[in-house]
């Protein structure tokens, strides 16, 4: 059982040791005066060229309904909202709250004080 423990120590104190040290050896690898970023960029550069994307085009008949479509659809949707903006400006006008009401009630309550 002492046994166990003590292998079970000396594996704790290589592994701190490794971690310990771990740092140093990836310093140690970067070459001095040189950025890790410029040797990527010369590796990827290396590499070969990269071959555009060239999607085609839609076809422009199919584009020009498209428009038309979407052009009926916001008109439709502006008329339906001018409609209703018609019908409850049109609601929101009393007949029995004009100017003309008004000022007739104010007038005649005034004669009923004097």
């Amino acid at each position: 059982m002492r046994r166990g423990y003590t292998a079970l120590m000396v594996l704790r104190l290589v592994a701190s040791a490794l971690v310990a040290l771990l740092p140093l050896t990836a310093a140690a690898q970067d070459a001095p005066g040189q950025d890790p970023s410029a040797l990527e960029l010369r590796r990827a550069g290396e590499s070969s060229p990269r071959r555009a994307i060239v999607h085609p085009a839609p076809p422009l008949d199919e584009a020009v309904r498209e428009a038309e479509r979407a052009t009926a659809e916001y008109e439709s949707a502006q008329r339906a909202a001018e409609l209703l903006r018609e019908q409850s400006s049109a609601a929101e006008r009393r007949p029995d709250l004009s100017y003309d009401v008004t000022s007739g009630i104010q007038q005649r309550n005034l004669q009923r004080l004097r």
